[in-house]
């Protein structure tokens, strides 16, 4: 389309062939005469083909007609000829005069909602409270107030500070920020610090609140480390989030089992796919793709929704789910083999349980059960035992 562009598609035009031992002749003739083309090129077996506009084709026909060219063809292309086409199916133009209405309407709701933004809060929560307050799939955008919709959300629930609802296509894409407190972190309620675990309290670093222990203190699991409640030297109180690091000496017991029998999946390689349309939560499978094929297949389900050339995603969501055939095997294992497993595994634990701690002493054990072969270790180690238990405030009023 370098010299036919859009102008061409939408009004329409010729495409010519003509046959090798011809095409000298029609080439000549063609310019000799200044008739308009394009694309005119030879194809692997000498015949010439080149585009003529509607126009340009009466000037052709005529060409045609005084020098006696057989053998040749002229068929048109372009929007003109395509309805001329099918202009005795009714059917086709009311379906995609119908597809087009269909189309623009449903650019006029919301059809699905997003969090993008990257924070600690539960996302699901998040869109749950907005489809309380009216922002949710099905919701008349041209209704909705984004700005007063975000203010009573930031009025009626108070897990986040800031909170935008930018629409992309029929997405909402909702984008906040999470209350933070004076170190920081996302939390800014009125907060006391207990023990986690029960130890010897072995130093502690107090970043706001009222200290209740000191080093050497005993104190078991639940017991008030650093208070948020405060008092002044006038005898007021206030509330504040305590904030602390408190390591004690702890004693951890980590237990593994390794049983003789294990039992897993191994896939044959034998997958089978099909595929869902989701229109506003709803379901529908479609005509094409295998059925589940019952037990002894894992399902996992992928979805996405196609795009338009701007990024703008459309407003359907198609899923595609895959099948993959598994058989169960059994492993057995050695009362050795099961031995050293959970010696490796308990190692492990060890690590994952205690990631930051500073182990002081560890006694492992292993011995045999009915099923299997259980491995234990006792650790003695410093760690830090602070955790933040959110003061509740209750109101009582005299009847």
């Amino acid at each position: 389309m370098r010299l036919f562009g859009i102008v061409d598609r939408i009004c329409g035009y010729y495409r010519a062939v003509f046959p090798a031992d011809q095409a000298e002749r029609v080439a000549n003739s063609v310019f000799r005469r200044g008739v308009p083309h394009g694309e005119f090129k030879r194809l692997e077996d000498g015949s010439l083909t080149f585009r003529v506009s509607r126009k340009a084709a009466r000037e052709l026909r005529d060409i045609i007609d005084k020098s006696g060219f057989v053998g040749y063809s002229l068929y048109g292309k372009g929007l003109p000829f395509f309805i001329r086409r099918y202009r005795k199916r009714a059917g086709f133009f009311a379906g995609a005069l119908i597809f087009a209405a269909i189309s623009y309407i449903s650019t006029l709701f919301i059809w699905r909602v997003e969090v993008i933004s990257d924070t600690a809060l539960n996302k699901t929560t998040v869109e749950k409270n907005l489809s309380l307050i009216g922002v949710k799939p099905g919701a008349y955008i041209p209704a909705c107030d984004f700005w007063a919709l975000s203010t009573e959300y930031l009025t009626t629930f108070d897990d986040c500070a800031w909170l935008s609802v930018n629409m992309s296509g029929t997405v909402a894409q909702i984008e906040l920020r999470e209350k933070l407190g004076r170190d920081g972190t996302a939390d800014d309620a009125p907060c006391n610090v207990v023990a986690a675990d029960g130890g010897v309290i072995d130093s502690l670093v107090i970043r706001s609140g009222r200290g209740y222990v000191t080093p050497g203190t005993v104190v078991k699991q639940g017991d008030l480390l650093v208070s948020g409640v405060i008092e002044d030297i006038q005898g007021s109180y206030r509330l504040t989030g305590a904030d602390a690091e408190v390591y004690a000496e702890i004693e951890r017991v980590i237990t593994v089992d390794v049983a003789y029998s294990h039992s897993f999946r191994e896939y044959t390689g034998e997958e089978r796919s099909a595929c869902s349309l989701s229109f506003f939560g709803a379901e529908t499978d479609l005509l094409f793709g295998d059925r589940d094929p019952g037990e002894g297949w894992e399902k996992s389900v992928d979805r996405a929704s196609p795009v338009l050339p701007d990024g703008k995603p459309l407003p359907v969501s198609i899923g595609t789910v895959r099948w993959r055939e598994y058989f169960e095997r059994k492993l057995e294992y050695t009362p050795e083999e099961a031995r050293a497993l959970a010696k490796a595994r308990l190692d492990r634990a060890i690590s994952e349980q205690l990631p930051e701690a500073r182990i002081l002493s560890v006694i492992k054990t292993t011995e045999q059960t009915e099923s299997g072969v259980r491995a234990e270790a006792r650790v003695r180690c410093i760690c830090d035992i602070a955790a933040k238990h959110e003061i509740i405030l209750e109101v009582q009023t005299g009847e």
